[in-house]
Parts: C-alpha cells; structure tokens; sequence
C-alpha cells in the first residue's frame, strides 16, 4: 500500500514533465468468476478513480481505486440447507497499469493495459445471527485490461473499460459456531470489473 500510495504521490508531481495528466472518476460493476464453493456473490456496484499520466500519445500510466461491495449468500450443501446472509465482500483494489492507445488521435479509440494491484478484502458476518465471521489478509495480484475512449472534447473524454483481476484468498475464520455452515480453504474471485466514467485532462 506505502508503495502504491508513493507511485500515485509522483505521479501527481510529474504532470508538467508529461504530455497530459487526467483524473476521472467511474462507476463500476463487478462479477467474480472464480470458484468459491458454497458462497455466491452476486453482482457487485460500486465506484473508482483515477489518475493517468500520458507519458506520449499512445504510452499512458494509469493509477485505479474501485471500490465494490457484491452482497455475500452462502448456501450450505450439508441440511439443513438454510442460507446464511454474510453482508457485503468488500473487494477495494488499487491498481497501477501501463496502458497501450490505439488511434490516440481519433475521437474513438481504445486501448489495453496490464500491471498489478493491491486487493483489500472485506469480512463476511452472519448479518441474521452469532454463527460464523471471517476475514482475509491484503492480496496482490496482476491485472489486464482494456476499453474504449471517446474524445468529446479536447479536455474532457468519456471511457468504458473492463479489468479482469485473478484472485485466490484464504479466509480466516474467526467464529464458525454451526458445522454445517463454512467455507473451502481458499475461494477463488477472479472479479471481472466493467467501469463507465468520465476523465477531465488538465
């Protein structure tokens, strides 16, 4: 995090030493497609930011925070088979990307991008009950991604993207008073996160 945090610091202090410097902000939703057992995480909302530093026309550095909350079912497969109502998987990830613009000077265009990411994960509580709580430790990972630009002025452009983030946690289950209600040693979330927002260029 001190590093991420140290990246996005220079560059905020580097926006005259390059062609453009934008901020933007996003809405976001996510789905996971990874494997996490009996718990079912539903669609996912929430928001990002960004600062991204045109390095030239078509090399860009991007800094992300998306922050999504995917609400949290864990349906036991041993009876009885009541669903027990976890919260929300708070899934905040800080990302750091290289980006590649095609067409940079097009009023559409696109672009792909990859680097890494720090993933903080939230906890899962019985919301109904006393019967089970967990958390995670901090993940890093890698991410690619990829999107369109749409340049409606010279100062302002309009963007959709998708990140894919491959993410395995262990959960650390701190109260598990019903047998029948746990989760597999490691859940797989792999949270696909579809953005759309807008970025002002100064």
């Amino acid at each position: 995090m001190k590093r991420l945090t140290l990246a996005l610091l220079v560059l905020l202090a580097l926006p005259l030493a390059a062609a453009d410097f934008e901020l933007g902000i996003r809405h976001v939703v996510s789905k996971t497609m990874g494997d996490s057992g009996d718990l079912d995480l539903a669609l996912g909302r929430g928001f990002g930011a960004t600062a991204e530093v045109f390095w030239t026309k078509r090399w860009s550095t991007n800094v992300a925070a998306t922050l999504v909350n995917p609400e949290a079912i864990l349906f036991p497969s041993t009876p009885p088979p009541n669903d027990v109502d976890l919260g929300t998987l708070g899934l905040d990830v800080y990302s750091l990307t290289a980006r590649w613009h095609m067409r940079p000077d097009a009023r559409l265009s696109t672009f792909v991008g990859a680097g890494g990411a720090l993933v903080q994960i939230g906890n899962l509580d019985d919301q109904f009950g006393q019967t089970f709580y967990a958390d995670f430790d901090n993940e890093t990972t890698f991410v690619v991604e990829g999107g369109l630009r749409y340049r409606f002025r010279p100062s302002i452009a309009f963007e959709l993207g998708a990140m894919y983030v491959p993410l395995e946690a262990e959960p650390h289950v701190r109260l598990a008073t019903d047998p029948n209600v746990g989760l597999p040693a490691k859940l797989g979330l792999d949270p696909v996160i579809v953005s759309v927002g807008a970025s002002w260029r100064f």
